[in-house]
């Protein structure tokens, strides 16, 4: 069960990936030959019931992408419903506390860090891959390979950041900038002096803590910035936006010559 992207960010030190709506397998594939690391199966937006995600990441391991999962909120059946069907790592909403960053952890992780209930899953061959067949060896390792990243996108979140990630089975902070300076008051403004010093408040606090850093980025600008800043995953635009505008831009150049 190696995480293939905690591999990468310890050897590389930067990894790519991008949100998936669109669900379709096909589509899933081709992103594996397009050099990404890993990709987002978006079930908080996305139109994904539990089969579907299921396919969806099988799909992600076959070209070698990373599948991680956004859940919509923190609860039982979305947290394990991920973990079991075989999501490297779960992007987590609109978490305000300590005790829904520590609730998200005792649901993600298995005892003694935290309770989620056991069974072996396809995440683990069912139980028949041979990291899976001793209990101990097999709780150990889904702790050390499920990624927990909720996302700071509240104030709440922002006011609190230092706390939350010394908890102790949160691997790393996920940064949703639109809804984060939305909940500032500021939305969608990048470059105001506020929202930078977030940004920097955030990626201060998980380096001082050793956990990990990733951010959405819209533009090849903003990703360039933020990977030059430290940040060790960027989860760049959308699926379907790539769609629309990559054809629009050939629809545009094309139209010209007509």
């Amino acid at each position: 069960m190696k995480n293939q992207l905690k591999e990468k960010i310890n050897n590389q030190g930067k990894v790519l990936g991008t949100f998936f709506t669109m669900g379709n397998m096909s589509a899933m594939e081709c992103l594996g030959y397009t050099g990404l690391d890993f990709v987002i199966v978006d079930t908080e937006h996305g139109p994904f019931d539990t089969e579907t995600a299921m396919n969806l990441i099988r799909a992600a391991e076959n070209v070698r992408l990373t599948p991680l999962m956004r859940i919509a909120d923190v609860s039982h059946k979305e947290i394990q419903r991920a973990a079991d069907i075989g999501a490297k790592g779960l992007i987590v909403p609109c978490l305000r506390t300590m005790d829904e960053m520590k609730s998200l952890v005792n649901l993600a992780k298995f005892s003694p860090v935290g309770n989620r209930g056991f069974i072996k899953g396809r995440g683990c061959g069912f139980g028949y891959k041979e990291w899976a067949k001793d209990i101990r060896e097999f709780m150990e390792t889904s702790n050390e390979q499920l990624l927990v990243l909720p996302q700071c996108e509240t104030v709440e979140c922002l006011n609190i950041i230092e706390d939350v990630v010394e908890i102790e089975g949160i691997d790393g902070i996920f940064i949703g900038p639109f809804d984060l300076s939305i909940a500032m008051g500021i939305p969608a403004q990048f470059d105001h002096p506020d929202f930078t010093a977030a940004i920097e408040r955030i990626l201060r606090a998980c380096k001082k803590a050793s956990k990990l850093t990733f951010i959405f980025t819209r533009n090849l600008a903003d990703a360039k910035k933020y990977m030059e800043k430290g940040f060790d995953g960027i989860a760049h635009t959308i699926d379907s936006t790539v769609l629309i505008e990559g054809y629009r831009t050939i629809v545009e150049n094309l139209k010209e010559s007509i």
